[in-house]
């Protein structure tokens, strides 16, 4: 593979999968509003375990990466994200309908949030860095702050594409379960 094809392929995949994490986001919060509401626990709890799983994924990302660079990992990182988001949907057809009635309407979407959503967006923020270390060792001599300025800067035109897909074409059209076995697969 030519290097100029290896750097797109890496930046194609940070594109998708930051769209990946902005659909999940706002599907999440459509998820959860039918058993606590449109409420701010809601909004806020959404936002703070897919920030906060972020956060993990960029650290445990790093990490590895400088353990085990290889693009077989970096895209096994991205299959093991997928079955994560296949499994947030098993989750939400089958333990959400009949937990969620138990939990309150201020601890209920904090707790069914870190359920659902921590492993798929902890997963896929482990993708950035990983893509960062990659693209640097494949380019050394354009140094490491111009790799990491390239993944997110397309890391975050996907982060774009997927907060407008998901509002202004997916949900209007497709439904939360589609959106999420779609995303995963």
């Amino acid at each position: 593979m030519s290097a100029r094809n290896y750097k797109f392929g890496l930046l194609l995949s940070v594109t998708l999968t930051g769209m990946a994490v902005l659909i999940i986001e706002i599907t999440a919060t459509r998820i959860l509003v039918p058993f606590f509401g449109n409420s701010i626990f809601t909004f806020s709890s959404v936002i703070s375990i897919i920030l906060a799983a972020l956060s993990l994924g960029y650290y445990f990302g790093g990490r590895l990466s400088d353990r085990k660079p290889s693009d077989v990992l970096f895209f096994s990182l991205i299959v093991l994200a997928g079955f994560t988001v296949l499994l947030l949907q098993l989750l939400n057809a089958t333990l959400l309908p009949g937990l969620a009635y138990k939990l309150s309407m201020i601890n209920g979407p904090l707790i069914t949030s870190v359920m659902l959503f921590l492993l798929p967006a902890m997963f896929l923020g482990m993708l950035s860095p990983f893509a960062i270390k990659l693209l640097h060792a494949s380019h050394a001599e354009k140094g490491v702050g111009n790799a990491a300025g390239l993944v997110f800067f397309w890391s975050t035109l996907g982060i774009i594409a997927g907060s407008l897909s998901a509002g202004f074409l997916l949900i209007p059209h497709w439904g939360v379960s589609h959106i999420v076995i779609g995303v995963g697969l």
